[in-house]
């Protein structure tokens, strides 16, 4: 056998060894907890749907929300697995990942059939303030009326990616997979202002997701 073996060393010159007792650190794992984490926006990617069978039609936006290394200053409660509270420093959570959406409702035109819902665009004018974008006031005629209405802006992947944001991370909705399986995951519910926060510099070459 050893005849053998010394045989595929020298046709393969390979090595290879095992050290024993030599384990990877691994880091510790702690439940997620409700509350305002530190991070940055590091993937985005944007569809038009429709919504309640086609009422109305709108431009979803998803992001993913990653916690920073500035988070650790910060103290988080969290439940533990004997159901009871207990608290955590927040670099526990840094380099964890939150998935967000924005919605945005369009207007129709004079062609479409889908009905108007302006008024479901709140969450998407502050998110773009939140952002820096800048969003006009302006005048629209809305059934034979000139109403002064607030002008959004579109989003592109070069407005997201990399902003530096609070985001309020809680329970999502609970939902039922393809398998029948109930499932429920931690979500960044939405975004604001990071007032001491640097942006980071994520190209859409850098980002996962396909861009808009």
């Amino acid at each position: 056998m050893a005849e053998v073996n010394d045989m595929f060393d020298s046709v393969t010159k390979e090595q290879s060894f095992f050290v024993p007792g030599k384990k990877k650190d691994k880091k510790e794992w702690t439940a997620y907890a409700k509350g305002v984490y530190l991070g940055h926006i590091t993937t985005c990617e944007s569809k038009i749907v429709d919504v309640k069978k086609g009422e109305h039609k709108a431009r979803l936006y998803t992001y993913t929300f990653e916690v920073a290394e500035d988070n650790k200053r910060l103290e988080f409660e969290f439940k533990n697995i004997a159901g009871e509270m207990e608290k955590t420093m927040g670099d526990a959570y840094i380099g964890c990942k939150f998935f967000g959406k924005i919605w945005r409702f369009l207007e129709p035109s004079e062609k479409d059939t889908f009905k108007s819902h302006s008024d479901g665009n709140s969450g998407y004018l502050r998110f773009c303030q939140t952002i820096g974008l800048e969003c006009p006031v302006g005048t629209r005629n809305i059934n034979g009326e000139d109403v002064e209405v607030q002008l959004l802006p579109d989003l592109s992947p070069s407005d997201m990616l990399g902003k530096a944001c609070k985001a309020m991370v809680d329970l999502g909705r609970k939902f039922t997979n393809k398998d029948g399986e109930r499932k429920q995951y931690w979500d960044a519910k939405y975004v604001m202002k990071w007032d001491s926060g640097e942006d980071k510099v994520i190209s859409e070459a850098d980002s996962d997701e396909i861009p808009f």
